[in-house]
C-alpha cells in the first residue's frame, strides 16, 4: 500500500513535532476533509492533527483525543482544537483548549471536559491551581435546570438567575467578596474575591480600574480578621494608566493568585468566623507601604474586637 500523504500546514505541524520519530508516528490516512466541510485532518499512529483556516493546525492525542472523539470530534460543542496538548502549570496534568471549552486530564482522574460559564469561573479562580483542583466530571445537568461540574475538592454550579457559584462541604470554605469604592480623590475602584478553605488553600482574585486623568499607583490591602484578633492579609500593589497616557494605555488590572498557607489550616476554627476588611490608598513606596497598610488595617479591626492585633501577610502580588 502507498504511504498516506501529509501536506500543507498539517505536514508543517507534523514535522515541527518530529515527523515519523515523534509520538504521532506515521500517518494512517491521507489529508481528509472534516464532515462539517470546514477543516482538514490526518490521523497518525499516535494521534491526529486538525486544521481550519481560523484555528490553524493543532495535534490531539491520547486520552484527551479519546474524550474528544467520544463527544463527536469537531461536531461536538467543543469544536476544533486551539492548542496542542500541553502540560498544566502544576506539572501534574495535560490539557487541550478548544473553540468551545477545554479537556483536562490527569493520570489519577482521567479526561473531563469543562466549558461555558463554569469554565470561566474556574479559570478566574486559577484553573487547577485553585483550591478546587482538577475536574472529576464533565458538566452535568443539575436540579431545576442548573448545570454542575465536580472537582477534586468541591464543585461549581450554574443557574440562569445566579450564574456560576463555587461550593464545598459546609464549614470547609470561606468566600468573601468586596466592592472597592473610590476613596477621597483617588479615581480607582473595582472588586476583590478571597476564598480560603480548611486545607489552607487560598484564591485571591480581583479587578481594578482607573477612571481618571492621572496615572495611579495603588495599594490595596485586605484582611480576613478572626474573632481572636489574628488577621490574615492579602495585598495588591500595581499601577494603572489614566487618560493622560496616550501610548501603552492599561487602565485595568486583573489578577488571580493561588497558594496554600499552613497558618490558615492551623487556625481554621477562627478563620471560618473571619470577616473581611479592606483599605485602598496611593503610595510612593512599595513593599513597606503594603506591609504598613496591612498592619494598620489589622490594628483597626482588632481594636473593634477589643483584641491585640497580629498580622500575617498571606499574599502580596
Amino acid at each position: 500500500m502507498p504511504t498516506p500523504t501529509v501536506i500543507g500546514d498539517i505536514r508543517l505541524k507534523w514535522l515541527a513535532l518530529g515527523g515519523p520519530s515523534s509520538f504521532l508516528g506515521q500517518p494512517l490516512t491521507d489529508e481528509l476533509t472534516t464532515p462539517d466541510q470546514v477543516g482538514r485532518f490526518n490521523h497518525f499512529q499516535g494521534g491526529s492533527i486538525y486544521w481550519t483556516p481560523s484555528t490553524k493546525a493543532h495535534e490531539v492525542h491520547g486520552a484527551i483525543r479519546d474524550k474528544w472523539s467520544s463527544m463527536g470530534w469537531e461536531r461536538s460543542f467543543l469544536g476544533y482544537p486551539l492548542t496542542d496538548e500541553s502540560v498544566t502549570p502544576d506539572g501534574v496534568g495535560r490539557f487541550n483548549h478548544f473553540q468551545g471549552g477545554s479537556i483536562y486530564w490527569t493520570p489519577a482522574i482521567g479526561a473531563h471536559e469543562i466549558h461555558g460559564a463554569i469554565r470561566d469561573k474556574w479559570a478566574s479562580m486559577g484553573w487547577e491551581r485553585s483550591f478546587l483542583g482538577y475536574p472529576v466530571s464533565d458538566e452535568e445537568a443539575g436540579p431545576g435546570g442548573s448545570r454542575i461540574s465536580r472537582f477534586e475538592h468541591g464543585s461549581i454550579s450554574w443557574t440562569s438567575s445566579g450564574g456560576a457559584v463555587t461550593s464545598m462541604p459546609a464549614g470547609e470554605i470561606v468566600h468573601q467578596h468586596a466592592t472597592i469604592a473610590t476613596p477621597d480623590w483617588l479615581p480607582a475602584g473595582g472588586w476583590v474575591d478571597i476564598v480560603v478553605n480548611k486545607r489552607g488553600d487560598f484564591t485571591f482574585a480581583g479587578h481594578m480600574h482607573n477612571s481618571g486623568f492621572p496615572n495611579i499607583h495603588f495599594t490595596l490591602a485586605l484582611v480576613l480578621m478572626t474573632p481572636s484578633g489574628v488577621g490574615y492579609g492579602f495585598a495588591r500593589d500595581h499601577g494603572l494608566d489614566g487618560t493622560v497616557t496616550v501610548f501603552g494605555r492599561n487602565r485595568d488590572d486583573d489578577w488571580t493568585d493561588t497558594g496554600n498557607n499552613a497558618q490558615i489550616s492551623g487556625n481554621w476554627a477562627q478563620v471560618a468566623q473571619s470577616t473581611l476588611h479592606w483599605r485602598l490608598a496611593a503610595h510612593d513606596t512599595l513593599t513597606r507601604g503594603v506591609q504598613g497598610l496591612v498592619e494598620d488595617l489589622v490594628k483597626e479591626a482588632a481594636t473593634q474586637l477589643g483584641k491585640a492585633g497580629i498580622a500575617a501577610l498571606i499574599a502580596l502580588i
